[in-house]
């Protein structure tokens, strides 16, 4: 009798994706992810086929989940220097129900360096955050309210720099002293 998945993919990747976020790929065996996920080894490697395969589904769920709701959802402030923002105070005010920092940073840190096809997922995410700064800027500069010889080009590669940055000090320590000179450089860029 062939295996049925009974199952949603949904809930599987997001206590998956939540199981490496907070632990990262090495630290999360495959007994984590069956208590994370309540399926049992078989299922996993039936529906997943590995933990490489379950780890690239859950970061593809993240991004879906994550950075392209968010930013869509940013994209409709009128203001697009205060989107800029939000994004950057997001990482400040964090959730509590969510592991620290970002899981696509998190990857870059740790799996990228020694997986090509997780770091083209990682940069090609990353590169979609900073297309959103550079959007957002060139939406200033037609309004008119960029600051007069700012590049936009330059600046959305700095601030992406910077979120990143931001991002690892969080993760590292949510209560880090670096944070809010970091969000007031922001502040600076932008007006």
């Amino acid at each position: 009798m062939p295996w049925e998945k009974t199952y949603q993919d949904f809930d599987v990747l997001d206590a998956a994706m939540r199981a490496f976020w907070e632990h990262g790929y090495q630290g999360t065996s495959i007994a984590d992810l069956v208590e994370a996920t309540g399926l049992n080894r078989g299922s996993l490697y039936a529906g997943f086929k590995d933990k490489r395969s379950l780890y690239i589904d859950t970061l593809e769920h993240y991004d879906r989940i994550y950075r392209v709701a968010f930013l869509n959802q940013l994209r409709q402030l009128n203001d697009p220097k205060a989107a800029i923002m939000a994004a950057f105070t997001s990482v400040e005010v964090g959730n509590e129900d969510l592991p620290g920092g970002c899981l696509m940073v998190n990857s870059t840190l740790e799996v990228a360096p020694h997986d090509p096809e997780i770091a083209a997922l990682v940069e090609a995410s990353m590169g979609q955050v900073e297309g959103f700064f550079l959007e957002c800027l060139h939406r200033a500069d037609q309004q008119g309210t960029l600051a007069l010889g700012l590049r936009p080009g330059d600046t959305a590669k700095v601030l992406m720099g910077m979120m990143v940055g931001l991002l690892v000090i969080t993760r590292a320590s949510p209560q880090s002293p670096a944070v809010a000179p970091i969000l007031q450089q922001v502040r600076e860029i932008l007006a």
